[in-house]
């Protein structure tokens, strides 16, 4: 057993502190919690984040460090399933199956909370990057980048390898634009007149998909109507 588990069980207001900090930051972002909200939901004091983590800003890091490590793992296992099944079959994998293996994490119906997590950190770096997010997206996030990068160079090779970056780095873009519009002030719900609402997680990533194929098929000369394989 490491250092950290023991401490753990011996105290487990530290692990109920970052519990609640995860909560809490998938729900409104680092702006919008506070230490005495955190601590309050973790029903410890208001010392305890400094005794345990040495401040809100370490305890925020340890957390967005863990949600990007567990859903890089998590991409690049399902995209190692992806590439060992197209090699099996005797084929390059198809833009659709990499794409959303790529998009899973953010759009899973299953744990909405991590989506919403991995979009406030890529915000986060954007807007107001720090020396912490800088770390956890090149430590975490560059790697799977050149992963994904690479295979879907292999599913459009039409595609220029300047080609395939810009675009990789625009299908980020759009999923953040996407995700960034999911609260009950939804301009794409009000411009729809409810047609469209990014709280509908199925539609959401089935239009998503769809787009994003579309996006990487252009210039590409790929099949049209390619799908995710379904056997």
């Amino acid at each position: 057993m490491d250092s950290t588990a023991a401490r753990n069980i011996l105290d487990p207001s530290r692990e109920r502190l970052r519990g609640a900090a995860e909560r809490l930051l998938a729900e409104y972002g680092v702006e919008g919690v506070s230490v005495r909200a955190i601590t309050s939901e973790a029903g410890t004091n208001m010392a305890a984040i400094n005794y345990h983590y040495g401040g809100k800003e370490s305890l925020v890091s340890e957390v967005f460090r863990d949600v990007a490590r567990r859903t890089a793992r998590r991409r690049i296992s399902q995209l190692d399933l992806v590439e060992a099944k197209a090699r099996a079959e005797g084929r390059p994998p198809t833009l659709a199956d990499v794409i959303d293996a790529f998009l899973t994490p953010y759009v899973d119906e299953a744990d909405p909370a991590t989506g919403r997590l991995l979009t406030h950190l890529i915000l986060m770096h954007r807007i107001r990057p720090t020396t912490w997010t800088r770390e956890i997206v090149a430590d975490e996030f560059d790697p799977l980048a050149l992963r994904y990068v690479a295979a879907l160079g292999r599913a459009a090779p039409g595609l220029t390898n300047a080609e395939v970056h810009w675009r990789y780095h625009l299908m980020v873009g759009a999923i953040m634009i996407v995700l960034t519009d999911d609260s009950s002030h939804s301009r794409m719900r009000r411009l729809s007149d409810g047609a469209c609402s990014p709280d509908d997680r199925a539609a959401l990533r089935r239009e998503l998909l769809s787009f994003l194929v579309d996006a990487f098929r252009g210039g590409a000369g790929a099949t049209a109507g390619e799908g995710p394989s379904t056997d």
